[in-house]
């Protein structure tokens, strides 16, 4: 199979490094750019890693041009921080990524839905080999089926969760707290829906669409905050951000004089000033932080997790010989 992948994730490289590439692959990997129709390229990136999954006749040469537009970009080095595979490890990585086995939260389903957009957005824009359609069609499956045989879900330790925790040790009592979660992204409704389901009465969402954010005001019962009100963030003590927006949203840093006591910056690239990390009347968690956190909690799963790896091992082995018999046998008709 003529694949493979050229990536960066929470294992290999320090947040900072992450958001360099992220940035770098969103101008110069755009869907519908010449480029990435000539190397069948498919950009999947999310909070903790981004893969370029690409083809070509010479997996090198292809290599070699994605690492050189990275470089054109990236002023600092980055290369070591990088991994590439192909062939049947990169059919493999692509497997255990979709299952859910390569993420920070050990069976989280929020990544296969990232990797069926990444790959349905793409064919919309530009027909793809088989190689890559079996590559991204035969890891959905075993991600679903992965989570459908095993109970690795049942001792999960998810994003919502922790943050609820988290802000508990802070505040104890969240049912009258002032919280406010910037940006209507995917992961942000997820946690606006836990923090309602344990109590939380007081929350505001603040999005640059306030039109697309009704439904789950309604739902949730949020107050709805104005994008260009945003420096209000100021006036809560707690601060959630996750949004796609250009950073910083959350900036400031010199100021002392402010009621937020707690911020999480679930973006990559980040939303919020790192530098907000000196003021001593706050602490700020990122995505690198909360991830360490998550990964030390996830023990209970090692017997579950062994036997996911077996499952994946197996299939992808099967997998990957049948499309490689039937291409010989194509080449043997031709």
């Amino acid at each position: 199979m003529k694949i493979g992948v050229l990536g960066i994730n929470y294992k290999t490289a320090e947040l900072s490094v992450r958001e360099s590439v992220s940035k770098a692959c969103r101008i110069k990997l755009s869907l519908g750019s010449e480029m990435t129709e000539s190397l069948h390229a498919i950009l999947l990136s999310t909070c903790n890693r981004c893969e370029i999954y690409f083809s070509s006749d010479s997996l090198a040469d292809a290599h070699s041009v994605l690492l050189n537009l990275l470089r054109g970009e990236i002023a600092t080095a980055f290369e070591h921080n990088l991994y590439s595979l192909f062939g049947f490890d990169c059919f493999m990585h692509l497997a255990r990524v979709t299952s859910g086995l390569d993420s920070a939260i050990i069976a989280e389903s929020e990544i296969q839905r990232q990797v069926k957009t990444a790959y349905e957005q793409t064919l919309l824009h530009y027909p793809l080999p088989s190689c890559i359609h079996f590559l991204f069609q035969k890891s959905l499956k075993l991600g679903k089926q992965i989570r459908s045989t095993f109970s690795l879900s049942q001792n999960q330790v998810t994003l919502p969760k922790i943050l609820f925790q988290i802000s508990e040790q802070f505040f104890r009592n969240l049912s009258d707290l002032p919280v406010l979660f910037i940006g209507n992204s995917e992961i942000n409704r997820k946690v606006i829906s836990f923090f309602h389901h344990k109590g939380a009465r007081k929350m505001a969402l603040s999005t640059r669409s306030l039109i697309s954010a009704k439904e789950i005001s309604e739902k949730e019962g949020l107050t709805l905050v104005p994008w260009d009100k945003i420096s209000s963030w100021q006036e809560y003590p707690l601060v959630i951000c996750g949004s796609n927006a250009p950073p910083y949203i959350v900036d400031n840093p010199l100021r002392n004089a402010i009621q937020t006591r707690l911020i999480f910056d679930l973006s990559v690239p980040r939303n919020v000033n790192p530098l907000l990390s000196r003021n001593p009347q706050l602490v700020l968690l990122n995505m690198q932080q909360l991830s360490a956190m998550i990964e030390s909690k996830q023990e209970k799963n090692l017997l579950e997790i062994d036997r996911s790896e077996t499952l994946i091992l197996e299939s992808v082995h099967r997998y990957y010989n049948a499309f490689c018999q039937r291409e010989k046998r194509a080449c043997v008709c031709v």
